[in-house]
């Protein structure tokens, strides 16, 4: 008999998250409010600012972040897909069929005296 272990889509987004989050220059992995609305009307699975999708015998993954100002968004994107393929592809032993990167906002660094924060992109 085959020993199998199963994982459930909120480990692996849990484990996404933490492998984007890792990528100097994301600030948080989050999902927009209209997104948030959306995907709960579509009926589809997101966590942590990360969605799991089951497609080809593996698993598509869309990923929601926030980036640092200042930062080259293409590298972090990247970084991001080839840290998060690897990750799963290694700790949670799943095929990665694909990951989608989506940049949510950007954090800018406080002014003096002002507030600062993130601006979120529509």
């Amino acid at each position: 008999m085959e020993e199998r272990i199963e994982l459930s889509r909120d480990a692996l987004a849990d484990l996404a998250s933490q492998a984007a989050l890792e990528v100097s220059g994301v600030v948080e992995c989050l999902q927009s409010p209209v997104e948030a609305l959306a995907s709960r009307i579509k009926r589809e699975f997101i966590r942590h600012g990360v969605k799991v999708e089951e497609e080809g015998g593996g698993y598509r993954f869309a990923v929601h972040v926030s980036v640092r100002f200042g930062e080259s968004i293409p590298r972090i994107a990247d970084e991001i897909r080839r840290r998060v393929k690897e990750y799963m592809e290694a700790t949670a032993g799943v095929r990665v069929t694909g990951v989608d990167v989506v940049v949510e906002g950007v954090d800018f660094p406080e002014k003096a005296g002002g507030g600062g924060g993130s601006a979120a992109s529509s």
